[in-house]
């Protein structure tokens, strides 16, 4: 009995063990997914894509992400055809690198924001906001 019961302990400790490990950012990551780009946010003005033309974007958790171009306007330095890129998240900086470009992106609620083109003097005047399906 005293066997049986050093055993299930000691299978308890390892099962809480291992699932503290794979805890991990992938199932704590919110870009995880699939999003679509659903408004191009400019100074004054937000042009909202409508949902047959909406660029889908499949965020895998090991760092790659498929692009499926409906929308078919390019963008410098952001995914501007089909494919699969390669991206970096962190979530505590609320950074996203995508095209070798880091840009924020803040996730909130269902909805991505990522940063898009900048002026001279540094100040984001695109933005890209996208919804999780």
């Amino acid at each position: 009995m005293k066997k049986k019961l050093v055993l299930m302990t000691s299978m308890l400790i390892w099962l809480g063990m291992f699932s503290a490990c794979s805890s991990d950012d992938d199932t704590d990551n919110p870009i995880v997914g699939t999003w679509e780009l659903k408004i191009l946010h400019f100074p004054g003005l937000d042009s909202e894509i409508p949902s047959d033309q909406r660029d889908l974007y499949m965020f895998n958790p090991n760092g790659k992400v498929k692009v499926i171009k409906k929308l078919r306007i390019g963008f410098d330095d952001f995914p501007d055809k089909d494919g699969e890129y390669d991206y970096s998240y962190d979530k505590k900086k609320q950074l996203i690198q995508l095209c070798g470009v880091e840009r924020e992106c803040v996730i909130l609620d269902g909805e991505m924001r990522i940063e898009g083109y900048h002026d001279a003097s540094g100040e984001p005047v695109q933005m890209f906001i996208f919804i999780k399906k």
